[in-house]
């Protein structure tokens, strides 16, 4: 899945110490495409989130105009309230508080600076109360 965003250093460092998700891997830069990128210096191809086999995201510059909205994405959590509450600290900016949906789940929405959208769920079976 891949995510368009305005300025690659600052999405890494949005996604990484907001969202808290880990830097798996970043593309040669531009300056040298013989060697790894870094945050300060990364290439176009930028992956977070754990290792493999699980699911990563992939931000993608596009340099130019953007289109926010929703991705389709939802982050799975088993304590909803706790990280909800622990992202806001952070600065990230949740569209509304978690709910228990009618069919026991709970869910919220939040967003990225780029203005992409992002759901927040606890499924039902996830064994806490919220």
């Amino acid at each position: 899945m891949a995510i368009v965003v305005a300025d690659r250093r600052g999405a890494i460092a949005w996604y990484r110490d907001e969202l808290g998700l880990p830097v798996a891997f970043i593309g040669p830069p531009d300056s040298a495409p013989d060697t790894e990128g870094t945050p300060e210096d990364p290439g176009h191809w930028i992956e977070l989130g754990p290792r493999r086999p699980q699911t990563r995201v992939h931000l993608c510059e596009l340099r130019g105009n953007t289109e926010p909205g929703p991705s389709g994405i939802t982050f799975l959590t088993t304590d909803i309230q706790a990280d909800s509450e622990r992202m806001k600290a952070k600065g990230v900016a949740f569209k509304s508080p978690p709910k228990r949906m009618d069919w026991g789940e709970w869910l919220c929405e939040f967003e990225d600076p780029d203005g992409n959208a992002f759901d927040l769920k606890q499924p039902a079976d996830a064994g806490g109360t919220a």
